[in-house]
């Protein structure tokens, strides 16, 4: 598997990697079209496809690099193509960089959500219980409650309050 970064809307692979992006994540967790378009511009912020070692597109992996933890903050793959590993796949394009990798998921209180988690687990992630509340991504949304999880090492207040903060000040430019 390999990613390739999108740096702009007229990209073939946009169209693809936004439409997953749509019907993998409910309204309240990800951003509109515009937003995500506008975002393409900086350098801390990659929206990538996943692409199988054939070059098929497979999946998306949206993140943050801020030179010293990278933090997904969006993660999916094709629908039709689920249980074949290629979650797992993406994880370790991450994992096999030089830095923290950060990412958030819904308190685990149900089914799916304890599936989730036991998912991220077994890739090597550690958890984090203390729930944080993550910013509305649209104005009259409320924030929502996530739990933190890092590789490697196990995340803690420190590594919770410097996450919330990146997110606070460079993922919502609110200050």
């Amino acid at each position: 598997m390999k990613m390739k970064e999108i740096r702009n809307a007229n990209d073939a692979l946009f169209e693809k990697a936004y439409a997953l992006y749509e019907i993998s994540f409910p309204e309240i967790e990800r951003r509109d079209r515009e937003d995500n378009i506008r975002l393409l511009q900086r350098k801390d912020f990659r929206f990538s496809a996943l692409l199988t070692d054939e070059g098929d597109f497979c999946g998306l992996a949206a993140y943050w690099d801020n030179g010293e933890f990278l933090y997904i903050e969006h993660l999916c793959t094709e629908p039709a193509l689920r249980g074949r590993g290629l979650g797992t796949e993406a994880l370790e394009l991450f994992k096999n960089t030089s830095k923290e990798v950060l990412l958030e998921i819904d308190p685990p209180k149900d089914a799916l959500s304890e599936r989730r988690k036991a998912f991220y687990e077994r890739c090597g992630f550690s958890y984090f219980d203390e729930v944080h509340m993550h910013p509305a991504y649209r104005e009259g949304d409320p924030p929502h409650p996530l739990n933190v999880m890092a590789y490697p090492g196990r995340p803690d207040g420190k590594t919770l309050r410097k996450l919330a903060s990146y997110i606070e000040k460079e993922v919502f430019g609110r200050k």
